[in-house]
């Protein structure tokens, strides 16, 4: 079964923070983390197992003096023993889909602090801010993408939407990171877009794209958004197999050869503590482009893109327009079309931002 599918999650850093009589030490994952078990404790330590994670060399515990946490693998999972000296309880939950808490209590301020002082506790809400958004211009390079009926590559058009996008996010939401899977004409491979998403902590991944339909010119027109999940019509199923052709320009082919609906249905189900998410901000992204370029409402659909399967994170696959119709080739190859579109992606992004906020608010 290829790596991407069900690898085992990462935890990527352990943060330790003291105030009061309280130390919380938080296990942090570029993956959901799906499960964990109670502490369990043993000569005065607790002992904390994550079912199908790892640690990876980055997970190193931060903030606090007098605190050890070692860690080490058993079979298929990452164990974590947790040294804070004495205590008078422990206990566990979670933060957001890629944090967990442990807390213990009746410890020694004067012993945990980081460099004799006392801090407040964190504000909880902070790990799910969204402040990192992961934006993939499809194709690039070798791989151009579909070939538009006034001669523009779908790779170009996706790029300068991207670009244009990204800056204004930076201007915007100064607070929130962007991170572009290529920021040129470069060839990335499918697996490696996700994987770029995950090691950056993305809380929203999307995929740029234009649609095309195979005979040219063609009246279908208009813009579509993409979950994962197992295509519902022969339409959608189309636009997944061109989407996923790109892997035939890639070296190693194999990894994908047991993605078949099955598999993509075991992928679709480790998605499914974040999905909603990815619904809400697809339906906001529909919306919010229909309105305001004017471009035809398809909807939100689903396909099994292998561009998603592997991410950790809310994700979608945003087909802009069709380039195979000339109404929309000429409007999304046009200056004024790119920073229309962009426009438009950010304010679902923020609407997004706002809905992401207060539903996270509601588990606290």
């Amino acid at each position: 079964m290829p790596a991407i599918l069900l690898s085992q999650g990462r935890i990527t850093a352990i943060q330790c923070t003291a105030f009061a009589d309280t130390v919380q030490i938080v296990f942090v994952a570029t993956d959901t983390i799906r499960e964990y078990h109670r502490p369990e404790v043993t000569a005065g330590k607790a002992i904390v197992r994550f079912p199908n994670m790892q640690f990876a060399d980055t997970a190193r515990l931060s903030g606090c003096k007098g605190v050890t946490v070692s860690t080490t693998q058993i079979r298929t999972f990452a164990v974590a023993r947790c040294d804070v000296g004495s205590f008078e309880a422990v206990s566990i939950k979670r933060s957001g889909p890629f944090r967990v808490i442990v807390q213990f209590t009746g410890t020694s301020v004067q012993t945990h602090a980081v460099a004799g002082t006392t801090t407040a506790p964190p504000r909880q809400t902070a790990a799910w801010e969204l402040d990192v958004v992961v934006l993939d211009p499809g194709h690039g390079g070798k791989d151009v993408g579909a070939k538009g009926v006034n001669g523009v590559y779908e790779k170009d058009v996706t790029l300068s939407i991207a670009k244009q996008l990204r800056d204004l996010i930076q201007k915007e939401l100064p607070k929130t990171k962007v991170v572009m899977t290529r920021d040129d004409d470069t060839f990335i491979e499918l697996y490696k877009r996700t994987q770029i998403a995950n090691e950056a902590r993305g809380k929203l991944f999307v995929s740029i794209h234009c649609n095309s339909m195979p005979t040219i010119p063609n009246p279908a027109h208009g813009c579509e958004t993409y979950i994962l999940r197992p295509g519902r019509n022969a339409d959608a199923a189309g636009v997944a197999e061109r989407e996923n052709a790109s892997i035939q320009l890639e070296q190693n082919t194999g990894k994908y050869s047991q993605l078949d609906a099955d598999r993509l249905i075991v992928a679709t189900m480790a998605q499914h503590s974040f999905v909603r998410f990815s619904e809400e901000f697809a339906s906001l992204l529909q919306r919010n482009v229909s309105a305001k370029t004017g471009l035809h409402n398809r909807g939100v659909n689903q396909a099994g893109f292998y561009v998603l399967v592997g991410a950790s994170m809310p994700n979608v696959l945003f087909e802009t327009a069709f380039l195979s119709n000339p109404s929309d080739a000429e409007y999304i190859s046009s200056a004024k079309g790119q920073q229309q579109l962009a426009q438009a992606m950010l304010t679902a992004i923020t609407s997004y931002a706002n809905f992401y906020r207060k539903s996270i608010d509601k588990t606290h």
